[in-house]
Order: structure tokens, then C-alpha cells, then sequence
């Protein structure tokens, strides 16, 4: 069923763009070498954030791993999102980060809770975004406010202690002691924020490349694209949104850019993101073969897990 529901959404897409065809074409085929540049580096940026947001959550357990540790466990489990379920890549970091002393049950913990950060973080910059940007596109997704007003509530570690517990617990996993700290908590916040303003300045770049001008592109691109992202996250059934995620990026920003240049976004949004989890898994990857290679666990420079506490 949901390998359909997968197929489903691609098919959609793929529908979608294949009438706009010649248009988007047009769009994409105007993109300038500056504009593509900008718009990777703010890419990488959003993805290497995303790690940090993850890798200070895993602080907040009481775990400190080093950057290249983090980077290698994180980048390559994160393929796991291109299938359809949501859970593969938290199952992939749990593996992989065994490898750096990081625990099974800590690694799950942490994932989920920086997912909990994600999706609080977008809500939020969505709602900021959509207010500036486009006040009509709350009547669409009016339930960001309940989002936000109660993800906040969530974010404070003693109450999403308890939230990864009940987790655990539907996941049928052994029950964790778990104890966030407030600092690695308020870091996992700081860095996925910052995710969030990194892809609004990747689609603010695409959109001015391709004709939308005015003050509220910036915070209605980067409150669109948090928004669509959330979408995409919730539909579990479709590999890392695709699709849903799309089909926002279209209904919000269709207005200001048109339905081709809307769906050129989306297509080279989807793109830049591919290639660059793809390259970074292959840097991490490359880091844990010479990981291997040195014998194993690291030593005491540079920090291993179990070191002490410190957000980054």
C-alpha cells in the first residue's frame, strides 16, 4: 500500500510537470551559472545544519560525537528518507552509529527528538513566512498556529522526554532514561532554524532568477518552503515528500511566480537536495571507511562519545 501510494505521488508529479513542460523548461533553462551557485551553496548550508541540529540533540542526551563522526552517520543514514515509511533513516543512524560508540537506543532517541525540532522550527518559520509574505495563505494552513503553539510547548526537554518515552514505547523499543539537557535542546532549535532560512534563501535565489520580484518573496519563499517540507513530512508515504511537497511549493507560490515557474522550483529544488544528500553521503561514507582503516573507536582528541557535554 504504501510503495502505491509512493508510486502515486511520483506519477502525480510527473503529471504535473509534463503539462507545464515547455514552460518549465523555459524557467529552469534560464537559470544563470550565479544563480545556480548560490542556490547549491545555500543547499549545502540547510543540509550541513541539519546535522549540526541533529548532532547537538545528540548532546543533549549526554553523548557528544565529533563533526566527522556526526557527518558520517547522519549524512549517510538520511538516504534511508527516500523510502517510503519515515523511519528508515532513523533506523540507518541507529546502525551506523554504532560504529562510533554510539548507542542504538541514543541514536533513536535523538533522531526523534530532532524530528520533533524540525517540525516545530518549520511550523513556526511557516506561520512567520506566510504573515509577511502571503496573509492569505493562513486560510489554507491555519492549523500551523495549533502546530507551533503546541511544538513549542513540546520543545522544553522535560515534556519531550516524555513524548521520546511514549516513542519508544509505540515503537515497541525497550523503554530509554532519557534526560535532555535545555542547552543542546535550545542548539538542535538554533541549527534548524537556521536550516529553514538556508532554503528560503536557496528558493528566494530560483524564484528572482526566474521573474518574481518584490519584498515579500524572501519571507513567502522561505515560509513556503518550510510549510511544504512539513506537508511532505507528514505524508509518511510518499519517499521525503515527494510529491506533497511539491504540490504546496505550487498552491503558495503559484501567485508570485506562476504555475511553471512554481513547479520549476519544486523540480530544481528536488534536484539540488538530491544531489546534495547524495554527495555528502558520499563524504560520510568516505569518512567511515577511514574511520575503519584507524582501528575503530577514536580516542580521547577531538572528542568521542561519552566525552562531556557541548553543543558544537
Amino acid at each position: 500500500m504504501k510503495w502505491s501510494a509512493a508510486a502515486l505521488a511520483v506519477a502525480l508529479l510527473v503529471v504535473g510537470v509534463v503539462r507545464q513542460w515547455d514552460a518549465v523548461a523555459r524557467a529552469v533553462a534560464g537559470l544563470s551559472v550565479g544563480a545556480v551557485a548560490i542556490a547549491l551553496a545555500a543547499t549545502a548550508v540547510a543540509l550541513v545544519a541539519n546535522m549540526a541540529s541533529w548532532r547537538a540533540m545528540t548532546t543533549a542526551t549526554g553523548t557528544r560525537l565529533p563533526v566527522t563522526a556526526a557527518s558520517s552517520v547522519f549524512f549517510v543514514g538520511q538516504l534511508g528518507k527516500y523510502l517510503p515509511g519515515g523511519v528508515w533513516s532513523i533506523a540507518a543512524q541507529a546502525e551506523l552509529g554504532r560504529a562510533y560508540g554510539l548507542p542504538r537506543a541514543t541514536s533513536a532517541v535523538a533522531a526523534l527528538a530532532s524530528m520533533v525540532v524540525s517540525m516545530v522550527t518549520a511550523a513556526l518559520v511557516g506561520i512567520v513566512g506566510l504573515l509577511v509574505g502571503a496573509p492569505d495563505g493562513l486560510t489554507t494552513f491555519w492549523w500551523l498556529a495549533i502546530v507551533a503553539v503546541v511544538g513549542l510547548a513540546t520543545l522544553a526537554p522535560p515534556v519531550l522526554t516524555r513524548l521520546i518515552v511514549l516513542a519508544m514505547r509505540l515503537l515497541r523499543r525497550p523503554p530509554q532514561v532519557v534526560a535532555l539537557t535545555w542547552s543542546g535542546t535550545l542548539a538542535s532549535v538554533g541549527w534548524s532554524t537556521a536550516m529553514w532560512l538556508a532554503y528560503g534563501l536557496q528558493a528566494t535565489t530560483i524564484l528572482r532568477a526566474f521573474g518574481a520580484d518584490g519584498p515579500t518573496v524572501p519571507p513567502l519563499a522561505t515560509g513556503a518552503y518550510a510549510v511544504a517540507w512539513l506537508v511532505g513530512f507528514l505524508v509518511v508515504v510518499a519517499p521525503a515528500g515527494l510529491g506533497a511537497r511539491e504540490g504546496v511549493l505550487v498552491l503558495l507560490l503559484g501567485p508570485v511566480a506562476g504555475v511553471p515557474g512554481a513547479l520549476a522550483l519544486a523540480v530544481v529544488s528536488r534536484a539540488m537536495m538530491t544531489l546534495g544528500d547524495v554527495v555528502l553521503a558520499a563524504v560520510g561514507a568516505a569518512l567511515a571507511v577511514r574511520h575503519r582503516r584507524r582501528g575503530g573507536r577514536r580516542g580521547g582528541r577531538g572528542g568521542a562519545a561519552g566525552s562531556p557535554e557541548r553543543p558544537w
